[in-house]
């Protein structure tokens, strides 16, 4: 039986944050803001992984579902607060692979 090619995107974004944020704050947060907006269903959907953040940079690479960029990106964009200090996520890149993140992102 064949296997369904599973399509996804990789975000790479920045935290504006007056203080520094964790990775499980971030993680935390964006996974609440992704079910407070489009429930459980939506956030299981979305299948949303944080796969890398350097807390230092502050920056970091998401992955989900390409069928759910949009959301994802709405869901980031909506983020106002991480930890109890003011904070938003801004999104730098996306595509395909992270072997082409990272090029363009050097680049």
């Amino acid at each position: 039986m064949p296997v369904r090619n599973v399509r996804r995107r990789y975000i790479a974004f920045k935290v504006v944050s007056g203080s520094p944020v964790s990775e499980a704050q971030l993680w935390g947060t964006v996974e609440h803001q992704l079910r407070l907006l489009y429930g459980v269903k939506g956030s299981y959907e979305a299948d949303l992984r944080l796969i890398e953040y350097e807390p230092e940079a502050m920056s970091g690479v998401l992955r989900c579902s390409h069928d759910h960029l949009t959301q994802t990106r709405a869901a980031l964009a909506h983020l106002s607060e991480i930890g109890g200090t003011l904070a938003s996520i801004q999104v730098d890149r996306v595509s395909g692979t992270i072997k082409t993140l990272q090029r363009k992102a050097g680049g």
